[in-house]
């Protein structure tokens, strides 16, 4: 009996450490939050059509306060799932890094980072998850979701997405130049 006894002792002591470790290492590595700084796309486009450019670039501040606005009108990634906090970081080669603190069932913080692939495909810019990882441990990626974004669908009918990219200096939103019959219809049909 006093084996048992302390055996059980023992079990729970082993759990409590490893759950004082586990927390320590899922818990959060900064304070991110979902404040955002309006971003104001039409006099991006405005300056765009004085340059006589067909390309929009947004900086990376500028994706991070979209996405920021975005996630905070609806900031459960999951019934038990409340996004807290998060920070947009543009990567080389297309992708997106998300750093995100959740909270799991409204008690459990943590804090994760997923890595995103961009891509075009008309109307919607698809965010394909490439990764994900707490703290440098990955994470299988099927447990989060792939994003899409319906870019090319709050745009004018005339207006059309030729392709996007993204480096470290910003995404670049190439438009098609609008034929003779799409201006037509954009004036009024003169």
């Amino acid at each position: 009996m006093k084996k048992l006894l302390l055996a059980l002792l023992t079990l729970i002591v082993l759990i409590a450490v490893g759950s004082v470790i586990l927390y320590q290492l899922i818990k959060p590595t900064e304070r991110l939050d979902l404040a955002y700084e309006p971003v104001d796309l039409e006099s991006k486009a405005v300056e765009m059509f004085k340059r006589m450019s067909t390309e929009l670039v947004l900086s990376e501040a500028d994706v991070n306060n979209l996405a920021k606005e975005s996630i905070s009108s609806n900031p459960m990634y999951s019934p038990d799932m409340l996004i807290t906090g998060a920070r947009f970081r543009l990567l080389a080669d297309d992708r997106l890094a998300a750093d995100v603190n959740l909270k799991i069932k409204d008690r459990i913080p943590v804090g994760l980072t997923i890595v995103y692939r961009l891509k075009w495909e008309s109307p919607n810019l698809n965010a394909e998850v490439q990764e994900a990882s707490i703290r440098g441990v990955k994470l299988p990626d099927k447990g989060f979701e792939d994003v899409v974004i319906p870019l090319g669908g709050e745009l004018p009918k005339v207006v059309k997405i030729k392709d996007v990219s993204s480096d470290a200096d910003g995404l670049k939103v190439d438009f098609r130049a609008p034929s003779v019959s799409e201006l037509r219809e954009l004036i009024g049909g003169l």
